[in-house]
């Protein structure tokens, strides 16, 4: 008969054993299988974070590990904030099909854990608005102070918006949000005196779970730069209702689409009231550097829900980036393979599917967006194009003509302020492709690098999905 010591060290040989099994399996499985089959690129203590977790993720013994339910989710959220009001329902519908698809993908261990802190974080967040937006004069007031004519960056993910966004922040006249603002824009302690504190408290949160992402994926960071005092794009906060962020991105652009089929015009109108709470803390605050200014706004996922942006800002100015397809659809499939890198890190991924998905994805958003400008005004929605080969070359330039198209002040003040950050940018890069020599190949190894036949696309395929956009955008 086994004592209960040798019992417990033979259980212990048992799950370690078996984690090493899977590990194993998930690590050679793409050497025997599709050539776009491939291991995912983590760093290696993400590996042996996975490979210790693995017992735990496998056998559901954490709460953490638990399959996805939102009705769960929202009772963790209640108890941590101790608020049961989340506003309106238009959230739980994504938010179950999206919880449904991650507990039916391939996740990691690490990945599966950052999902489900994805939701919770988004569901605390939600709460905590409500809340504040029902508390007395401070909430009634924020909801008097409208968001005026707005300016969005819209485009696919990698055609240039978030280095344009970056531009036309550093505009005197205009406010952007930074990361923490939209991950967790109430306050917890608004004393005099404490303000202050409490941002850099928030921000503080904010940077210590980006340092965790690019510990695992390190090379994330050569793809989209992200910083907790960054501009950032819009989904940082409407996550709460539209749950497509890193964790979830490369599920809800494959089939069946049950993404393309929500209508998130609540969406939009709950996010415009995130907007209004930071504008009302400006002039509570007496914040100089934030009150009255006009808000520059991102994300690249609005170009296929242009007609829901207006329902929640009909006064809104749209900027929309175009970058030719075959560069703009290889450095898409580059991003989605590094988000499944995050989340997938103990599987396996094939590049093709994500090749597939991804030209499906830019073809259905170009097609929305170009149906949404034939069918609406430059009246009803002011509109300007941006070509990615004219904003890389001239930046400045770019600047200057986009502000004359909408009508803004390009003022020397903006001008001085621009020339110093893309000198400082360029010789940054410069940097980069200086000690980013790969001794093997040649190749530029700090800058990111691409191709459309690495995700098994086509020319005939890109052709047969984009030609027209590019014979209509391009000419």
């Amino acid at each position: 008969m086994l004592s209960a010591s040798d019992m417990s060290s033979l259980m212990a040989n048992v799950i370690v054993s078996f984690a090493f099994i899977m590990i194993i399996k998930n690590v050679f499985a793409p050497l025997f299988g599709s050539k776009y089959a491939t291991p995912p690129r983590v760093s290696l203590t993400a590996k042996i974070g996975n490979f210790l977790l693995y017992p735990l993720f496998y056998f559901k013994f954490s709460p953490t590990f638990h399959p996805l339910d939102l009705k769960e989710l929202k009772s963790m959220a209640s108890k941590a904030t101790k608020l049961s009001d989340f506003g309106d329902d238009w959230y739980e519908a994504p938010y179950a099909q999206t919880m449904s698809l991650v507990n039916k993908g391939n996740y990691s261990p690490i990945g599966f854990a950052s999902a489900h802190d994805f939701f919770l974080r988004r569901l605390i967040a939600k709460l905590r608005i409500v809340d504040n937006l029902k508390s007395g004069r401070s909430g009634a007031n924020a909801l008097k102070t409208p968001v005026r004519k707005p300016l969005f960056v819209v485009g696919l993910p990698r055609t240039g918006t978030t280095f344009l966004h970056r531009l036309l922040a550093m505009d005197p006249g205009a406010r952007a949000p930074r990361t923490w603002e939209l991950f967790d824009p109430v306050p917890r302690n608004e004393k005099d005196g404490q303000v202050n504190k409490d941002e850099k408290s928030r921000e503080r949160f904010v940077q210590k779970a980006i340092d965790k992402l690019e510990l695992v994926v390190p090379h994330f960071s050569k793809i989209h730069e992200v910083g907790s005092n960054l501009p950032e794009e819009c989904m940082m906060s409407m996550g709460s209702d539209i749950p497509m962020l890193f964790a979830t991105f490369h599920l809800l652009i494959r089939e069946p689409h049950e993404s393309y089929a929500w209508e998130p015009g609540q969406a939009y109108k709950n996010y415009a009231k995130v907007l209004q709470i930071l504008q009302h803390q400006a002039v509570e605050q007496n914040n100089e550097e934030r009150m009255g200014k006009r808000w520059t706004l991102k994300c690249p996922v609005h170009l296929g829900l242009l007609q829901f942006l207006v329902e929640g800002f009909d006064d809104a100015t749209v900027v929309w980036t175009h970058r030719e397809p075959e560069q703009a659809v290889g450095s898409l499939a580059s991003f989605i393979r590094a988000t499944q890198d995050m989340h997938e890190g103990s599987g396996t991924i094939m590049l093709d599917r994500i090749g597939k998905d991804v030209l499906s994805f830019a073809s259905e958003m170009i097609k929305r967006a170009d149906k949404f400008f034939d069918n609406r005004t430059k009246k009803q929605t002011p509109r300007c194009m941006v070509m990615y080969t004219e904003l890389i070359k001239d930046p400045i330039g770019t600047v200057k003509k986009l502000y004359k198209e909408v009508g803004y002040e390009f003022t020397a003040e903006y001008e001085e302020l621009l020339e110093v950050y893309v000198d400082k940018n360029n010789k940054e890069r410069e940097l980069l492709k200086a000690f980013g020599l790969n001794k093997d190949k040649n190749k530029k190894d700090n800058l990111h690098s691409y191709s459309m036949e690495e995700f098994g696309i086509t020319k005939e395929q890109l052709e047969g999905e984009l030609g027209w956009y590019r014979e209509k955008y391009f000419k």
